[in-house]
């Protein structure tokens, strides 16, 4: 399995059961609603298991809303978090979901949270 694989199966998992644009990348343009799977920092760690080396990876999964009003969104994102967060498959741990906060996206402001996730890979 590759990263490309993986971030791959991470978007199937997310874009399942919701009505939200996945991307697995940094967007040039970003739309809203939407979710991009976004590489963290540190993105790949070393772990030994065994005689095996493998690597923890994290990501960052960037809810965006619109920011029409911030009442608006701030529900939106509510609403974002708790169907995506069900979708994240068993092999990733939710590390942490960051509060809510107005983003600079293409010419104008969006309204977005950062979902942190990690997982073990075995390439």
């Amino acid at each position: 399995m590759t990263l490309a694989t993986l971030r791959a199966a991470l978007k199937t998992q997310i874009t399942s059961n919701s009505v939200y644009s996945v991307v697995d990348f940094g967007a040039e343009f970003v739309t809203t609603p939407s979710i991009m799977i976004l590489s963290a920092d540190p993105w790949l760690e070393p772990v030994t298991i065994g005689n095996n080396k493998a690597w923890r990876v994290r990501y960052i999964l960037e809810l965006v809303a619109a920011p029409n009003t911030n009442p608006g969104a701030l529900t939106q994102l509510e609403t974002m978090v708790s169907t995506v967060l069900p979708l994240i498959g068993q092999t990733w741990q939710i590390q942490s979901v960051s509060s809510p906060r107005i983003r600079q996206a293409n010419t104008s402001d969006v309204y977005s949270v950062e979902v942190s996730i990690t997982t073990i890979y075995n390439p």
